[in-house]
């Protein structure tokens, strides 16, 4: 996570904007088109989810597990109550230079920047986060490509020790047979267009993680937390993975 000068954080999202409209109902169609299954439960309040960085150009995959987690009760029921406010932990990508109007989707859609203290903000005021914290090393088609690559990688846990909410392990299977992609050089190339491959879902249970915001850069505290979120967030993937091999 990056660390930037103070600012205002972003404004709280707002479920009855317009454009959650088609967003959600696209997203429902996909999720259908997909034959998308959820293991697990979706935990109440806050919290820091943590799975492996999505695949193709627009990372449906992730962004379908976002409506799971924060936005299909709240779409079908029409309750305010019902709705989970969660953001997607996103660097600007590339693509964004070729689709003028995908920034302005971005932040309709929650999507939030990786400025360490914009995600604090947001989770103290009750919004969840949906972190990748592989990024830019997983997000490249490869035929490990659901083995986590988080080496290094602490925000997500510094962020839980600063705020007090849990961690929760999430896994989506596949993305990558879905938009299947080649390597070129350093370069990605992902299918535009969706296969009708299936997708699953699971969600861990959560870690809890006690508010100790004066010990979130001392890696004693923050470096075992990522370990063990690293471990069961595999375990989620490999799981499924197995299932899928066996046709269940």
């Amino acid at each position: 996570m990056s660390r930037h000068a103070p600012h205002a954080p972003p404004p709280p999202l707002d479920p009855r904007h317009p454009a959650y409209r088609w967003i959600l109902g696209g997203a429902r169609r996909l999720a259908r088109y997909h034959r998308m299954t959820v293991e697990g439960t979706v935990p109440q309040g806050p919290c820091v989810y943590v799975a492996l960085h999505g695949a193709g150009y627009l990372v449906l995959d992730l962004v379908l597990a976002c409506y799971f987690l924060g936005w299909k009760e709240f779409h079908e029921s029409g309750r305010r109550e019902d709705w989970r406010p969660l953001r997607i932990v996103g660097a600007e990508s590339q693509i964004e230079r070729f689709l003028p109007g995908l920034p302005r989707v971005k932040e309709h859609a929650g999507i939030i920047g990786t400025d360490e203290e914009d995600c604090v903000a947001v989770l103290e005021r009750g919004e969840s986060l949906l972190v990748t914290p592989g990024g830019m090393r997983e997000a490249q088609p490869s035929r490990d490509f659901y083995r986590l690559r988080w080496d290094g990688r602490l925000g997500f846990a510094r962020m839980a020790v600063r705020t007090g909410v849990p961690i929760v392990p999430v896994a989506v299977v596949g993305g990558a047979e879905a938009y299947p992609g080649v390597r070129w050089g350093k370069l990605s190339f992902w299918s535009p267009l969706p296969l009708p491959a299936r997708m699953e879902m699971a969600i861990g249970e959560p870690i809890p993680v006690e508010r100790r915001p004066e010990s979130a850069r001392d890696p004693a505290v923050v470096k075992p937390l990522q370990e063990l979120a690293r471990a069961r967030t595999q375990a989620l993937y490999d799981r499924l993975i197995a299932q899928r091999g066996t046709g269940r």
